[in-house]
């Protein structure tokens, strides 16, 4: 049964922000009232600490800020990729869920500030979250890493571990994708026995924030699908999806495609729960054991698989 803060939550998101989203397709006002409720709604966690951070690989330079409420993590630093239907969502929505669970897994937190579509399209987001994770590779301090993302930035999560894994590079310790969107070739079924029933995304702006990214690449390349992609060899993978959410079959078939390539997974499946419900950490009980949960899985997979 639902918390009481859940249900609320889940009313919300279906009378006040998914039919903003639906309605609103002019991108430069459909950020600012993204601004406008993270200012409203969210909870910024008591001590937290921002720091900005520039990471360089090679040629690329990418921003990041790091999200702490912990005085000194020791577990090694973990990577985060946001969602927004690659087109909306900033560190001020993002903040309170990156340091909850950089808290929990005992890792430094760094939010990536990637390039938004459809200014940059594919594959400037991706090249950037590459560059990042590099860059952090190639920190000796860094210690064990782990790549965390959700919605949009669950597909950026798994196509970076697919171009890990085909370009062999250095592994990371633990992947976690939050109602991932890995398969932009044609909406999966869910996406229509799932519209109603998912609280917060319409289908129309989902199919526009794809659009808007690929902006006529191939669909069906793995590094916008990654459930076509090359895992051999990945590390433990985590992915939490609600049953009811229109993304519900993408988290099911990335969770397939990666057992079917050996790769460890651990698939949690939830019911009536809103999509990327973890953004409600620190305001329900539901939100607060799942990244309670992916803490405690990063802490396990980077204690077992760090190099």
């Amino acid at each position: 049964m639902l918390s009481p803060h859940q249900r609320f939550w889940n009313f919300y998101a279906r009378f006040v922000q998914k039919p903003v989203l639906a309605i609103v397709t002019y991108q430069p006002l459909a950020r600012q009232i993204y601004n406008l409720n993270a200012f409203l709604t969210l909870k910024t966690p008591r001590g937290l600490q921002l720091t900005q951070r520039m990471l360089q690989h090679g040629d690329d330079q990418v921003s990041t800020t790091r999200c702490q409420i912990s005085l000194s993590p020791s577990g090694g630093t973990m990577l985060y990729l946001h969602g927004g239907a690659f087109t909306i969502g900033n560190l001020r929505g993002y903040k309170h869920l990156v340091a909850a669970l950089g808290k929990g897994a005992n890792q430094n937190a760094y939010f990536l500030h990637y390039g938004l579509a459809p200014e940059p399209p594919f594959p400037k987001a991706l090249d950037q979250a590459t560059a990042a994770y590099q860059a952090l590779c190639a920190d000796p301090q860094a210690g064990p890493i782990s790549i965390v993302g959700d919605s949009a930035g669950g597909n950026l999560a798994f196509a970076l571990l697919h171009r890990i894994c085909s370009r062999d590079l250095p592994r990371p310790a633990a992947v976690v994708g939050l109602s991932p969107a890995v398969d932009l070739r044609a909406p999966a079924s869910s996406f229509k026995t799932n519209a109603k029933s998912d609280h917060l995304v319409p289908v129309s702006w989902a199919r526009r924030g794809m659009a808007a990214y690929l902006r006529g690449h191939d669909p069906a390349d793995p590094d916008v699908s990654p459930v076509l992609g090359r895992f051999e060899g990945a590390p433990p993978c985590l992915v939490h999806v609600d049953e009811t959410e229109v993304l519900y079959d993408d988290g099911c078939a990335m969770a397939a495609a990666l057992r079917a390539q050996g790769v460890a997974v651990d698939l949690v499946r939830t019911r009536g729960r809103t999509h990327v419900w973890h953004l409600n950490v620190g305001r329900a009980p539901e939100a607060d054991a799942s990244v309670h949960d992916i803490g405690a899985f990063i802490q396990r997979a980077t204690s077992e698989n760090s190099p």
